[in-house]
């Protein structure tokens, strides 16, 4: 375990599986208020249209946490999401709300959909009309 991984906190059981899964992991610096500090990312494999601004690199998928704890209740869920420029416009893409057991179950149906969503952003930019 590297130093980043051991100010890693929140959603243990979950991190362990993503990394199992090829994502790495980094410290989420946006402050949020979460009981969870890291999130997770990857390349992913399934063919996609490119992003303007990264050079041809394959999209990436990101992964973050999210655990709640009150005095009634503890909520964890996940987001998952891939962010793009097309045609001049920034574009993020998230399924939310995914409990870990579903997000376990189904990241690939999830993966599949959100990179499909991205790729019809090519289609929808050639139907719509530039603003003179």
């Amino acid at each position: 375990m590297n130093a980043v991984t051991q100010t890693m906190r929140g959603c243990d059981e979950l991190r362990a599986w993503l990394l199992e899964q090829g994502f790495k992991l980094s410290i989420d610096s946006l402050g949020r208020d979460n009981g969870c500090n890291w999130y997770a990312y990857r390349r992913s494999a399934i063919p996609a249209r490119a992003c303007e601004c990264n050079d041809g690199k394959p999209m990436q998928l990101v992964v973050r946490p999210f655990a709640y704890t009150s005095e009634t209740q503890n909520w964890e869920s996940a987001e998952v999401d891939v962010t793009g420029e097309a045609n001049g416009v920034w574009f993020k893409l998230s399924a939310y709300s995914l409990k870990h057991e579903e997000l376990r179950a189904r990241l690939t149906e999830v993966e599949s959909s959100l990179i499909a969503a991205w790729n019809a952003l090519d289609r929808l930019n050639k139907t719509l009309p530039v603003a003179a």
